[in-house]
């Protein structure tokens, strides 16, 4: 990889008139985050978090030499410097709520993109998306509610090429080598890589297209691996009604098979079979000349009703892709955060079950569906208002893996209390931000603030009748 990128930038500056463009890159946002503290076990955990400050930064440059581009950029993900940490003991969960300081800032970036007569060529390590990022997230992008996190991370050979010139179709195949994503937790213990390929269409705003990937992942301290194969499609497109009318709308949906002995079961202790599901979709109705926008968000990940047999069916968003800002990010989180401490604490196990620390998804939507009508009003160029309302339910029966199992196997949840149907709960979600503070043009001309709030109300099922509401106040200051 490193000779290439000497042959290429060595032919792009070459040339006596060869001109090198440096562009800064400045994405770093500090916010003041608190969350209601609630039961995250029946062992008197609590879960949430006092008032504190987290800030993030995302800093580099990009040289430009004619056809060739090399990005450089550092960042990582939030660091806690002020303020109350989380009560939860231990280090599973990788947002490190548990301590403050600032950690060694991580590469992100650094990749040469070249474009040749036939192809564009990338090379080196960079950042993962693909459509809406419920698959493949950077987590570059602000969601409708809360904040950007961590980011899939990857050293990445790929090819890219058109059928003619300016044609807006996209043929591409790469090969990875995954640095962290949700299930890559560390690259020098977990050896994982994948092969992709990707047809992609693209004019403008509107898009569509299909992105393959076969990937296997060793676990090198204990010989364990998977294999799986994701198939994954999605649209965005925009359309004008009238003069006054506008209308977005996007939708992806992915399909993974495989199997992996990285967690096993009893009745299938060499190996699990992996089938599971999602989609979302989200669309906005512009009125107006686009000052009030209406529209929802919905989504679905399949869920496992019978976790002794075979097979798993769960299916989990990158933990990037926001869903809210209390339900799943922060009480789902917690509670997946304290059961890997129950089921690997010595007093209850002599030994911990085979890939616990999968079960920790660090807030990600996962074996549930949700909608979300959503309201944004923009009365003034440096003023937008939003409010969404979620409604969630669990795709497979309601239980906590330790006290489910320590209850003969009838379904129980986290407070060890019998649990019937699918309902979660609901959350009332709203933020009002203020900026930019200076013209477009400008090199900081997307910095702003904004004020959120989430406010859960939980179901029945997640102990709703004796942990009350849960809210969540979150103020961001996004410099970019």
């Amino acid at each position: 990889m490193t000779l290439l990128i000497g042959a290429l930038l060595s032919t792009a500056l070459a040339s006596d008139q060869a001109k090198i463009e440096v562009t800064p890159v400045v994405d770093v946002w500090l916010a003041h985050d608190q969350t209601t503290a609630f039961p995250v076990d029946n062992e008197g955990t609590v879960g949430g978090q006092g008032q504190h400050l987290e800030l993030r930064q995302r800093i580099g440059v990009n040289f430009k030499s004619g056809e060739v581009n090399l990005g450089v950029i550092i960042g990582g993900p939030s660091d806690q410097i002020w303020g109350a940490t989380t009560r939860i003991p231990g280090t599973i969960d990788e947002r490190d709520k548990h301590k403050k300081g600032f950690r060694v800032p991580q590469l992100r970036k650094v990749a040469l993109t070249a474009n040749l007569d036939y192809f564009q060529i990338e090379t080196g390590l960079t950042t993962s998306h693909w459509g809406l990022g419920m698959l493949a997230n950077n987590g570059e992008e602000e969601p409708f509610f809360g904040k950007p996190e961590f980011g899939d991370r990857v050293v990445r050979a790929r090819i890219t090429t058109k059928p003619k010139l300016g044609s807006p179709w996209h043929f591409s195949a790469a090969w990875d080598r995954i640095l962290q994503d949700e299930i890559t937790l560390d690259a020098r213990t977990q050896w994982a890589n994948q092969a992709l390929f990707s047809v992609l269409w693209k004019e403008g705003d509107d898009s569509f297209g299909v992105y393959g990937v076969v990937r296997r992942q060793d676990e090198l301290l204990n010989s364990r691996t998977t294999r799986v194969t994701a198939l994954d499609g999605f649209t965005k497109f925009n359309v004008d009604l009238n003069k006054e009318t506008s209308l977005y709308f996007g939708m992806e949906a992915a399909g993974i098979t495989g199997k992996t002995n990285r967690a096993t079961t009893y009745s299938s202790p060499e190996r699990i079979h992996i089938l599971s599901g999602g989609v979302v979709a989200e669309s906005m109705v512009g009125i107006l000349d686009d000052t009030l926008k209406l529209g929802f968000s919905t989504g679905l990940a399949s869920g496992d009703g019978n976790p002794d047999d075979d097979a798993t069916h769960d299916f989990s968003f990158d933990r990037n892709f926001g869903v809210g800002l209390v339900l799943f990010d922060e009480v789902m989180g917690g509670i997946d955060a304290a059961h890997y401490n129950l089921i690997t604490d010595p007093d209850h196990s002599g030994q911990a079950p085979d890939g616990a620390e999968a079960s920790v998804h660090e807030g990600a939507f996962r074996r549930a569906s949700y909608i979300q009508p959503r309201v944004q009003y923009d009365p003034t160029s440096w003023m937008r208002l939003r409010v969404g309302m979620l409604f969630a339910w669990s795709t497979a029966p309601v239980s906590h893996g330790f006290y489910t199992y320590r209850n003969g196997g009838v379904p129980v949840n986290h407070l060890s209390q019998p649990t019937s149907g699918y309902a979660l709960g609901s959350e009332l979600d709203w933020s009002l931000q203020v900026g930019p503070f200076v013209d477009k043009d400008h090199f900081l001309g997307n910095s702003r603030v904004s004020v959120q709030g989430g406010h859960a109300f939980l179901d029945s099922n997640l102990g709703g009748d004796t942990m009350g509401r849960i809210d969540r106040y979150l103020m961001m200051l996004h410099v970019l």
